[in-house]
């Protein structure tokens, strides 16, 4: 096996640089632990950040060394910087390529130029086309997404005149663990139980996109609320005469919201394979009706976004005019009504967006660019995004990196389920051409492949062709 230490696979673990949030790793020590008692020599780079510390990497067995270049494959969490790339290497992370994202296409080209094979955690599919990997994540980001939304709620209506029970949740990241998150947001449900949610606002409806582990993690912390799920067309009548004393939430699947332009109906086969025939009615049928948007659908490039810029400046309705100046007419919002003076009707129904999918420039067209951990929150008002939680339009959250504000349980979750495929990996020699080792792997790391031998795989060479396209287009 190439580069072995006294005959010794040699696996290495990079420091993560993505940004200052970063403290994960692809593997907890405890991971560690099992390789080497199997073996295997693993090396650690050093980084103070990260949220296991190197003294326990040591106590498992690691070696804590800058230099990794002894090692055959690297792992980590999110894209390296092309120039931190070992050359003739295997790597494993999240490479945010399959799109052809043009911020990672240098690196995408080193990758090429330095005879690196890769594996990406997205594409590491099982039999269901799902990937438990990138899975492990999505859990994760659903349920830190919905709480900074939780958090953004309670500070935007506070801003709109309004005191909330949701100024009790903070951001993810202030709490240790998953259980002290449920257990802010119990606390929070057990004063809007009580009936402590301003009447003036009305019933607040949330609205989840997506079927996958998105989604789920995103509902799973909603239901610490006293929550009632209903189907999204009985969002109308919910906000006109919906109960304070909870919350209502609907999930929507393709079939709500998805129109072939012809036929006016949908078929799943047909969409997967042209969904450019098709068209969205979300914006017309269910947006005026939700309070929060929870955004964990995959979005094909050629199909209809779910809100474009056009329409979310008609949802703030006669609150906003052409250039997104305020003509001081407030919207009339179902369900909410004004009290008189101290008790402002709201400026529309859609307070806030988390768009945990973190798709720029995707399904909703005014995410043009992800929010970060340093400045979580901005207003858009679909023709421009302000930071923060002031303005006029609604608050979006799109932090890219969610996971990262639970870093310890992030690196158990996803180290259990990579764990198994790191003893294949550890069979990858880059100077040997990728068919002349397949059999080594099992479909789903085959599948994974990237590039490898200085050329994109088969499955992936539309990528050149999908980047060229772009660049065309600009």
């Amino acid at each position: 096996m190439q580069y072995v230490a006294n005959n010794r696979p040699v696996l290495g673990i990079r420091r993560e640089d993505y940004n200052t949030w970063e403290g994960r790793a692809p593997l907890c020590p405890a991971h560690v632990q099992q390789l080497v008692a199997k073996g295997v020599t693993v090396l650690v780079q050093p980084a103070s950040k990260r949220a296991y510390s190197g003294k326990e990497y040591q106590a498992a067995g690691a070696h804590i060394r800058e230099d990794l270049s002894e090692a055959s494959v690297i792992l980590g969490v999110k894209t390296a910087p092309p120039g931190e790339l070992l050359p003739n290497k295997t790597y494993a992370f999240f490479s945010h390529t399959i799109k052809a994202q043009e911020a990672n296409m240098p690196m995408l080209d080193a990758i090429l130029e330095k005879n690196i094979r890769i594996f990406d955690y997205e594409m590491m599919l099982d039999e269901a086309g799902v990937s438990p990997v990138a899975g492990a994540m999505g859990r994760l980001a659903g349920i830190s997404g919905m709480i900074n939304i939780l958090h953004a709620m309670g500070t935007r209506l506070l801003a709109l005149g309004h005191h909330t029970p949701f100024l009790r949740i903070g951001l993810t990241h202030s709490y240790r663990n998953i259980e002290m998150c449920r257990q802010a947001v119990r606390d929070c449900g057990y004063d809007i139980a009580l009936g402590r949610m301003p009447e003036s606002i009305g019933p607040l409806t949330f609205l989840f996109t997506g079927s996958g582990y998105v989604s789920k993690g995103a509902q799973e912390m909603l239901k610490e609320l006293p929550v009632k799920f209903v189907d999204p067309t009985e969002l109308r009548d919910v906000c006109a005469s919906g109960d304070t004393t909870r919350v209502y939430a609907a999930v929507l699947s393709r079939q709500h919201h998805l129109r072939q332009r012809e036929s006016g109906r949908y078929d799943e086969k047909e969409y997967t394979a042209h969904p450019e025939n098709y068209v969205s009615i979300f914006a017309e049928q269910f947006a005026p009706y939700v309070s929060c948007l929870v955004n964990g659908m995959y979005w094909p490039a050629a199909g209809p976004r779910l809100l474009t810029n056009a329409d979310l400046q008609g949802l703030l309705g006669n609150s906003m005019v052409a250039n997104g100046v305020p003509n001081g007419g407030p919207n009339e919002v179902p369900g909410c009504t004004s009290g008189g003076p101290g008790y402002p009707p709201l400026p529309q129904r859609l307070i806030a967006v988390s768009d945990i999918s973190a798709d720029e420039g995707g399904s909703l067209e005014f995410m043009t660019e992800c929010t970060s951990m340093d400045s979580p929150f901005e207003v858009s008002d679909g023709t421009k995004s302000v930071p923060g939680i002031l303005g006029d339009g609604v608050v979006v959250c799109s932090v890219d990196n969610l996971p990262a504000q639970l870093p310890r349980e992030a690196t158990d979750i996803f180290g259990s389920q990579l764990l198994p495929y790191v003893w294949e990996m550890l069979h990858s020699m880059t100077e040997v051409p990728f068919e002349s080792q397949a059999h080594l792997f099992s479909k789903t790391l085959q599948d994974a492949t990237i590039a490898s031998n200085g050329k994109l795989r088969p499955k992936y060479e539309y990528i050149s062709e999908l980047r060229a396209s772009k660049n065309k287009g600009k």
